[in-house]
């Protein structure tokens, strides 16, 4: 076919087809994807016939248009995540209420396994700490203590929320992504965030520095602590769908599960953002320990209150 007749027979599609990609407010055809095959697929024939180099920088640049508007890159904005927080978190929290009480119920039971044991030994703290953690641990809730006693700066607290996000996130997702691997990669940190927890609220209590450390952590511990049972939940759900897959192939199963369990990863993120927040600019503010704890309660009566509330009625 010579090139006048190639461009007589398509030009009305490609004029088209360029400008509905240059006026994206509009709802794109259901046979979009197939036009854009279809020009690539034509942009192909142009190069391999040796027709002008006009033409074929014509259908180049209509590729690249299709391209933009078939795979472009939305992102997801802020508000974007709170409406899935809002809508979607608590329907994944009914529809995974099995995993999320199992896993409430592995957390604060090992804690309290923990604590009792330490309360009542006191030395078995350096079963999970070594001597370094366990003096450090001390000097930071030392009511008499430098680290009690100096004002931390704006720019310090700054760096902290950044740390903080870093660590708390890298946590949740770790516990996320090891599900994979046969609930593994879940449960190993689940479960030893929660005796790390226990132990160590217990060695704070037997050497008498409690106020420092449950005015600092009951506000943040609220979001932070809840967050991680959930991400939790979520990677031993998707580990046991590859335990077992059902009727279903693991690989699909794997994806049913994935999709399932993304929105509580979504909720899981944005509470440690919020904790992140907190403890960085609240908890370690100087004031006295009875707003915090009233402040903390309020914190716990609501992540308590919604978990409850969507895990029972996905509302």
């Amino acid at each position: 076919m010579k090139q006048n007749q190639f461009v007589r027979l398509n030009n009305e599609r490609w004029q088209w087809f360029e400008d509905l990609c240059q006026h994206q407010e509009q709802t794109f055809p259901s046979d979009f994807p197939q036009q854009y095959r279809r020009i690539c697929g034509e942009l192909a024939i142009a190069r391999s016939r040796h027709y002008s180099p006009a033409l074929v920088d014509k259908l180049n640049k209509l590729v690249q248009l299709g391209q933009a508007c078939l795979y472009q890159n939305e992102g997801i904005s802020f508000k974007q995540l709170i409406v899935q927080f809002k809508q979607t978190f608590p329907q994944a929290l009914y529809e995974n209420r099995y995993y999320i009480w199992a896993a409430l119920i592995a957390f604060w039971g090992l804690a309290f396994i923990a604590f009792s044991w330490v309360i009542a030994d006191p030395e078995a703290v350096y079963h999970f700490l070594d001597v370094a953690s366990v003096r450090n641990l001390e000097e930071m809730y030392d009511p008499s203590g430098s680290v009690q006693s100096v004002a931390r700066l704006a720019d310090s607290d700054l760096l902290m929320f950044g740390v903080y996000i870093y660590n708390n996130i890298g946590i949740a997702f770790q516990m996320f992504a090891g599900g994979a691997l046969f609930c593994i990669g879940a449960l190993l940190p689940l479960l030893f965030n929660s005796f790390y927890f226990g132990a160590v609220s217990a060695h704070i209590v037997n050497v008498g520095y409690t106020d420092p450390f449950f005015s600092f952590v009951i506000t943040h511990g609220s979001f932070e602590l809840t967050a991680i049972i959930i991400a939790g939940a979520a990677g031993c759900k998707l580990g046991y769908k590859l335990l077992n897959p059902g009727k279903f192939s693991r690989a699909y199963a794997l994806k049913k599960a994935g999709e399932s369990v993304l929105p509580l990863i979504v909720g899981a993120f944005l509470m440690l953002v919020l904790a992140a927040f907190i403890e960085a600019f609240w908890s370690s503010r100087d004031m006295p320990s009875i707003i915090k704890y009233i402040v903390g309660s309020i914190g716990w009566f609501y992540v308590l209150q919604r978990l409850y509330k969507g895990s029972r009625y996905g509302t």
